[in-house]
């Protein structure tokens, strides 16, 4: 598993919209690669290549509002999953971000990019999606640590 802080997501945001307005452009290119390796970098070889799936967790701020993406990247194979406890944000918008990175930085094939808007608790309030944010977190973490747990019982993982 490996969590991103909320800047990543404005920054390639703004990459993005660049590297769309410029024709794709090569410098735009050049620094979304960059800012991919961010991530990679603390990524093992074997998770970004099928022994153990890589995870990234994203929380996304914009316009006053928080959710949470989700990357699982398995066998050259992503999965774009986004919670959000207001629906106040365009999943499809954050899914053009990280499908258009995956294709041109992996390259995955867009096929084998599947994209999924989670249903989630929604809250009540206009404040409280912070608090969401972290509850949805703290599940997934919980439910890795058990799937490690049963990859180690039965002989599978070795950490």
């Amino acid at each position: 598993m490996f969590y991103v802080n909320t800047f990543w997501f404005t920054k390639a945001s703004e990459l993005m919209a660049r590297y769309d307005k410029t024709n794709h452009a090569e410098e735009p290119m050049i620094k979304i690669t960059r800012l991919w390796k961010s991530i990679c970098l603390d990524l093992h070889d074997e998770d970004m290549q099928g022994n153990l799936p890589a995870w990234i967790f994203m929380p996304i701020h914009g316009k006053k509002h928080w959710s949470l993406a989700i990357i699982r990247i398995h066998n050259n194979v992503a999965m774009l999953a986004h919670l959000d406890s207001f629906r106040g944000h365009d999943p499809e918008a954050i899914f053009h971000v990280f499908k258009t990175i995956l294709c041109l930085i992996m390259p995955i094939d867009p096929a084998l990019i599947m994209t999924a808007i989670m249903n989630v608790e929604q809250q009540q309030d206009g404040h409280s999606c912070g608090k969401h944010v972290l509850q949805m977190l703290a599940g997934a973490a919980r439910k890795e640590s058990d799937r490690l747990d049963v990859l180690r019982m039965r002989g599978l993982l070795d950490i």
